[in-house]
């Protein structure tokens, strides 16, 4: 199947540019900066005059950086650059900067400061809006993404007190159902979900808002003061639940703390260059922003024994996201694998200033990352793993296997609460009248997949492979919600950079003909049993549920067929003055098929979907089909004119396998009789 082509990580966790400098004076250092070889060199001491050790030292605007010696020295023989900044940085330490007119400067000193475990009960979270006038590109992408939605989640209040949905009720519901009610009555949702009235408080005891009279903090859901007012994550205890203080050390700053009575003096983020600092923000680095930040709500275990622990012994992982991607290759910079968390989920917009202030610098592209923090979107979900199919006959018995590589994600497949599943669907039929083959192995579909019609997406007890979890309670009853688990069935999630591979039989009757195998690699949001007992149709944003779409009854990430023909159109007879019938073969059944045409001749044409048509010049869209169960899509076109006689038209036809997956026919072409 083809694909668009996978986003690449890039490697962006020490090696960004400067944060603020003015356009101009940018230009002029990648313009006009002298080619020489210079020297930067100098010292790094705290308040007292103590040497800092592992600092690092950048030149703004540049490739030059250094890490200072156990004697708070550093030194770049060959930094050049002028009208830029020297700029040295600490994890929880405010930046410090000097101005450097010109280089060589030898014998800088600059002084850096810690930041204070500031906590002042009165402090409030800045609304994102107010960083707008500043960051207007960033907060365009957040404000509307799951970000910023994490607060409003509709399955979210149905798992917690069942007033999402009409059906929220049904099912589990933690205030009603949960055996922990008498520790801890409202679960820990709100510091991941809310952590905006949540951590004024930091009261583990403290629960969602109404969904009914829903505060502006929480319709903040994770905003921008969440993750840049973090200072530290303990990584020691990344099992705690979203911003509890035992794991995350956030600052509260006083009113005090800024001549003009406002809240703002810090501000954590992932470049070590940035030199701004007035009574609004001083910038501080936390180089944990990229990937161990992220975990403090994407990891978390059960509190299973009501003692106020997470990741105590007999605890049971909700959210493993830390522990698969730590434990492999992507959490590893010497490997070619490696990539933090924002690396892929925060993927460069293409911008090249990180303000709108008339003197923020121009940019490395790469260095910027978005802010509308994506998962399983379309791209992401086809863009995640590869599925290979090896097909045998011998005799009677047709033979199939399926290898399923987690190739392309950076912790295991699916990763994050255990509703989620993948599960792969294995068919075989005979071509003369597209009925199945006797299926003669073990393999089948777990229960959890759906017992009941196949038509309508309960494909138990077919050939397959579900990839889940599956937790047991304390009576050794499940699947079970993570807060009530104390044991695990399976976990048969794929690991990163893992393979999975199944093996199936299929009779073959003698006579039977030509046959067909297609495999499928399809994501849930939900096991199927929860999704009924909710009535969901449509997913925690209130968008349809794929889930209960046919035909794939969830999102189709891969798509392998045997034999694999391809996409095909045939040349049709055009006349002119007559309407002319086009059709592709090669399809797959209930997929949509456009259908292109160009007078010009063949060329390469790009396209806002990340692949080029094979037509070039003016091109017409002819119109759009739904494969058969053939695979044979068709469109009647408008009547050609007369004057297109002796005209030679090429035509090319696209296949929609996926909301970011195509398949693209070879050109053919006929000329109008």
């Amino acid at each position: 199947m083809s694909k668009t082509p996978s986003f690449t990580a890039t490697n962006r966790r020490k090696n960004q540019l400067s944060q603020l400098r003015h356009a101009a004076i940018a230009l002029s250092i990648l313009l006009l900066a002298p080619l020489a070889s210079a020297q930067v060199s100098g010292t790094v001491v705290d308040e007292l005059g103590n040497p800092v050790a592992d600092a690092i030292v950048s030149l703004q605007a540049s490739d030059f950086r250094t890490t200072t010696a156990t004697d708070g020295t550093f030194d770049m023989p060959n930094a050049t650059g002028s009208a830029t900044y020297v700029v040295a940085a600490k994890p929880g330490c405010f930046n410090s900067a000097l101005y450097v007119a010109s280089t060589p400067m030898t014998n800088i000193a600059l002084t850096i400061e810690e930041v204070p475990h500031w906590d002042d009960p009165d402090f409030e979270l800045n609304d994102p809006e107010s960083c707008s006038g500043c960051h207007p590109e960033q907060y365009a992408e957040w404000n509307g993404s799951p970000m910023q939605q994490g607060g409003t989640n509709l399955w979210l209040y149905d798992i917690y007190n069942g007033t999402g949905t009409p059906g929220g009720m049904g099912g589990f519901v933690y205030t009603r159902d949960s055996s922990h009610l008498s520790h801890a009555p409202f679960s820990d949702c709100a510091p991941c979900h809310q952590p905006v009235p949540w951590v004024k408080e930091k009261d583990p005891l403290s629960g969602l808002d109404d969904i009914d009279a829903l505060s502006q903090g929480a319709m903040h859901g994770i905003s921008c003061d969440v993750c840049h007012k973090i200072a530290e994550v303990d990584e020691s205890k990344m099992d705690y639940p979203g911003l509890f203080p035992e794991q995350t050390t956030f600052i509260k700053p006083p009113l005090s703390a800024s001549p003009m009575g406002i809240h703002e003096p810090v501000m954590f983020g992932a470049l070590a260059d940035t030199s701004f600092s007035n009574p609004f923000m001083r910038a501080a680095y936390n180089p944990q922003i990229e990937s161990s930040m992220c975990c403090a709500c994407h990891q978390d275990t059960n509190d299973h024994d009501d003692d106020g622990e997470f990741g105590d012994p007999g605890s049971i992982v909700s959210e493993p996201t830390w522990d698969e991607w730590s434990t492999s290759e992507y959490s590893d910079p010497d490997s070619p694998h490696y990539a933090t968390c924002v690396d892929c989920h925060m993927q460069s917009g293409g911008r090249n200033y990180a303000s709108a202030l008339p003197f923020a610098p121009f940019r490395d592209s790469e260095t910027l990352g978005g802010h509308d923090v994506r998962g399983t979107t379309a791209l992401f979900l086809e863009n995640a793993a590869d599925v290979d199919m090896t097909v045998n006959q011998n005799g009677t018995t047709l033979s199939v296997d399926v290898d399923v590589f987690n190739s392309m994600t950076g912790h295991s497949l699916p990763t994050g609460v255990t509703v989620r599943n993948v599960f792969l669907l294995v068919e075989a039929t005979r071509d003369s009248d597209g009925a199945a083959l006797a299926h003669t192995g073990s393999q089948v579909l777990h229960d959890l997949v759906g017992v009941g019609d196949p038509a309508q997406g309960y494909f138990a007890g077919l050939p397959g492979k579900m990839f889940g979890k599956h937790n047991l309670d304390a009576t050794g009853a499940g699947p079970t919600f993570y807060t009530e688990a104390t044991d695990v069935l399976f976990d048969t999630r794929i690991q990163a950079l893992a393979h999975d591979i199944t093996h199936y039989t299929f009779d073959v009757p003698a006579g039977t003909g030509d046959v067909s195998v297609r495999a499928r690699l399809i994501y849930r949001r939900s096991y199927t049993f929860l999704t009924d007992a909710k009535g969901w149709v449509v997913d925690g944003k209130g968008n349809p549920l794929e889930d209960k779409i046919a035909p794939h009854f969830g999102h189709l990430m891969e798509d392998r067929h045997f034999p694999d023909a391809g996409l095909s159109v045939s040349a049709p007879v055009l006349v002119a003055g007559v309407p002319a019938v086009i059709e592709a073969q090669g399809a797959w059944e209930g997929n949509m098929v456009a259908f292109l045409a160009s007078s010009t001749g063949t060329g390469t044409t790009p396209t806002p979907y990340g692949f080029d048509l094979g037509l070039g010049g003016r091109i017409f869209q002819l119109g759009n089909a739904v494969a058969n169960s053939n695979g044979v899509a068709s469109v009647t076109t408008f009547a050609l004119p007369v004057y297109t006689a002796g005209w030679q038209i090429w035509m090319q036809a696209v296949e929609v396998q996926g909301a970011a997956t195509y398949e693209l026919s070879d050109v053919s072409s006929a000329v109008v009789q």
